[in-house]
């Protein structure tokens, strides 16, 4: 292991986590280790005491709890992270999408999670607005914020110009202020990512005031990577026995309501 990585290391013998009820596998012999990064909130992040957090972690701690095996959570930056998948220095990464050059260094998991792209309003205008996409919310002039040099998907790069040369798009560089002029009536959308926008609403405590409408801009699913040089094919399939029961559980529903709340998901 390359020691020059800045590291806070933790070692965890999984058997179970966050009340998980996989049973420990008496053959995984084996610790993994996975990079994560302290300011992708809410996927990954580190607590004010820096110890690991968030829905990737959470995850992938559930994940080797159904393997019975130890996991190795380590801060290392994404574009450090991936030279040492390549290597073998690292087992694991999460939130990635498939790409021909990552292929030729990585397998990848089965999907996990969505990364949606929404819109944002409060919640006592829902009704009036839950048919609307974003060519309409323009035309309804409807007042907008989004990040700056954010990407949302096509139907955003089609539209945002539009709505920024009918003044009714204003972009910066904070997803807690945008949430925030939302809460306080400030504007009347807002476009951000599902999870990401939530997380600013529940520590708020203002989650109860906004929603997403049901049309999506844009929706991608992510994987885990697992390094060729050091996680075999039989190795992977186990992987992803483990990671389709997690999914498929209703302790996974459960652990989704810590980070969005329940019945609130978009619908495409």
């Amino acid at each position: 292991m390359n020691h020059t990585v800045r590291n806070v290391s933790v070692l965890i013998v999984v058997f179970t986590v966050l009340g998980w009820s996989g049973i420990a596998k008496a053959d995984c012999t084996r610790s993994y280790s996975v990079a994560y990064s302290e300011d992708y909130i809410p996927y990954q992040y580190r607590n004010v005491d820096k110890t690991p957090a968030g829905l990737d972690i959470d995850i992938i701690k559930a994940v080797m709890a159904e393997m019975g095996c130890e996991l190795k959570i380590k801060l290392v930056p994404p574009k450090r992270a991936q030279k040492l998948l390549q290597t073998g220095d690292l087992d694991l990464m999460p939130a990635a999408s498939v790409t021909d050059e990552r292929q030729l260094y990585a397998h990848f998991s089965l999907p996990y999670r969505d990364e949606k792209v929404v819109m944002f309003v409060q919640v006592n205008r829902w009704d009036h607005y839950r048919g609307y996409n974003m060519a309409e919310a323009i035309d309804h002039r409807l007042r907008m914020v989004a990040g700056i040099g954010g990407w949302y998907g096509e139907e955003y790069g089609k539209e945002s110009q539009r709505a920024i040369d009918n003044g009714i798009l204003n972009l910066n560089n904070s997803t807690q202020t945008r949430m925030s002029q939302l809460i306080a009536g400030r504007v009347d959308l807002v476009i951000a990512d599902l999870f990401v926008g939530y997380h600013h609403a529940i520590k708020a405590g203002e989650a109860d005031k906004v929603m997403p409408l049901p049309h999506v801009l844009n929706s991608d699913p992510v994987h885990f990577m697992l390094s060729k040089e050091s996680v075999s094919a039989q190795e992977v399939g186990a992987f992803n026995l483990a990671l389709k029961s997690v999914i498929e559980s209703a302790d996974f529903q459960t652990l989704l309501e810590k980070y969005r709340p329940a019945n609130t998901a978009p619908i495409n």
